[in-house]
């Protein structure tokens, strides 16, 4: 298999995900004062643009904010949940969960629906009754794609379930933001949180967030009175003033700015058709090798990540220590209820390749083999190449 990477080793963890060379070195530029310097601020505002034809969000207002995105996930409910308040939570997911410590932290009061399945979609029969019975309910939170579990889900319908019940719908597309369509003004979503570590291959640091003309009626109503999360001195100082509510870090802008390039440049529909089909080598691989992927069916699996169970008699943590120690190939680990029992595959942005999905899963098959589970590389690899001639 002849290959060319970025480094030696592979780092195929569903985020922080490889840098790209053309990233690293847009962060080698000179820096500047970012508060002041003219250019910055145009930079930035391209930056925003270049955001808004990545989540079909035209007429929307997106911001890039100093933060990892856990910043933007709490911001998002900082700004919109008073105490009293009913929110619709999808919870079928370690992430989609932690939305409910969210709204709990502001006093709120979280509606779960789909605890008790972490292998589908939410169900939309559910989802609707849920909200029947629940008609003060105000907001409706759902992770795209929850990565300890590789979930997948459907968040076109479940948005236009939310819409039609009159309820805003806050998204957490963390890790499917680049490597999936998604439609933000199509399909009626009112805020959206994204990160630069994962499907984009930027540093971590920045979180993007969207917002609807409807998110912000209601961020006026609940004022929330910090400061580093407040959503509105955004719009007043930036959109306003043009100044930034706090100093920017210049140089991750810039990797972002070339991380778009690079997706802007394949184009979008190729960009989603490759991640797309990086998820089905990455189920062929699994077929081959005898394993089962944790969600129920590919459809319900993220074109970004996959979740594999791990083996009867097999110690994930001795797995992934000798795909990485011996083989060169770091693959992740699970946590809540999934912890030592799924492994994690990462095919986001660069990563979603045929060179990419072989290492990864050539590794994984002798790492396996050494611990004593019956795996043939060969096998695999004849299952990844049938999807990619």
């Amino acid at each position: 298999m002849a290959a060319r990477f970025y480094t030696d080793r592979l780092v195929m963890t569903p985020g922080p995900t490889e840098i790209p060379l053309r990233v690293k070195r847009a962060m080698v530029r000179e820096s500047i004062n970012p508060d002041l310097d003219p250019s910055f601020l145009e930079l930035y505002n391209g930056v925003r643009d270049k955001l808004r034809r990545l989540l079909g969000a035209s007429k929307a207002d997106v911001y890039v904010m100093a933060g990892e995105a856990m910043i933007g996930l709490e911001a998002a409910i900082a700004n919109t949940v008073k105490p009293g308040d009913k929110v619709v939570v999808v919870a079928n997911g370690v992430f989609g969960e932690g939305f409910a410590d969210l709204v709990r932290a502001y006093g709120g009061e979280p509606l779960m629906v789909g605890v008790e399945d972490w292998r589908r979609s939410v169900d939309l029969g559910e989802l609707e009754r849920v909200l029947e019975r629940n008609r003060d309910a105000s907001l409706l939170t759902i992770v795209h794609c929850d990565t300890p579990s590789a979930l997948l889900n459907d968040l076109r319908s479940v948005a236009r379930i939310a819409s039609s019940f009159g309820l805003l719908t806050i998204v957490d597309a963390v890790s499917s933001v680049g490597g999936i369509e998604i439609d933000f003004e199509g399909w009626n979503l009112d805020i959206l949180i994204a990160g630069t570590q994962k499907v984009l291959n930027a540093p971590p640091g920045l979180t993007i967030m969207a917002l609807s003309s409807e998110a912000w009626n209601r961020v006026r109503r609940v004022g929330y009175k910090g400061f580093y999360m407040n959503l509105a001195l955004w719009k007043e100082m930036l959109d306003g003033k043009g100044v930034f509510p706090y100093t920017m870090p210049d140089v991750l802008v810039y990797a972002l700015d070339e991380a778009l390039n690079i997706v802007l440049e394949e184009g979008l529909e190729n960009v989603y058709a490759r991640h797309a089909r990086a998820r089905e080598a990455s189920w062929r691989a699994l077929e081959a090798l005898g394993l089962e992927a944790y969600p129920a069916s590919i459809e319900h699996s993220s074109p970004t990540v996959t979740a594999i169970n791990v083996p009867r008699g097999v110690d994930d943590a001795k797995l992934r220590e000798l795909t990485w120690t011996k083989y060169g190939v770091m693959i992740a680990g699970s946590w809540g209820k999934l912890e030592g029992k799924v492994v994690r595959v990462g095919h986001m942005g660069v990563q979603a390749s045929r060179t990419y999905m072989l290492a990864a899963y050539t590794a994984l098959a002798r790492a396996l083999r050494d611990i004593g589970y019956p795996a043939s590389p060969s096998k695999v690899v004849e299952a990844i190449e049938e999807v990619y001639k």
